[in-house]
């Protein structure tokens, strides 16, 4: 089964770019099969991904209220892999 997650930043360029990229690598590393994609905030189509990764500064001005809070990945660094691999493990294993 190959799960779908969706990066959100601000703008929809760097740095959701930058964490659908990091997914891509954590999902390799813990052995998930998986698609990934970006967008920017205003975008954000609910309900058509299993999982969708914020920014903790993108994720307090986001409509989140409208997701299932299970299939929330909050990052307090969106730089941080280590925090990407164990939040996702979390929620994924």
């Amino acid at each position: 089964m190959s799960l779908k997650f969706i990066a959100a930043c601000g703008s929809g360029l760097g740095s959701s770019l930058i964490v659908s990229m990091n997914t891509s690598k954590v999902l390799k590393e813990l052995g998930i099969e998986g698609l990934v994609e970006h967008c920017d905030i205003s975008s954000l189509a609910f309900n058509i991904a299993d999982f969708y990764i914020l920014g903790k500064d993108v994720a307090e001005s986001a409509a989140v209220d409208k997701l299932d809070v299970t299939k929330i990945i909050i990052l307090d660094s969106i730089l941080s892999l280590s925090e990407l691999k164990e939040k996702i493990s979390q929620k994924c294993l």
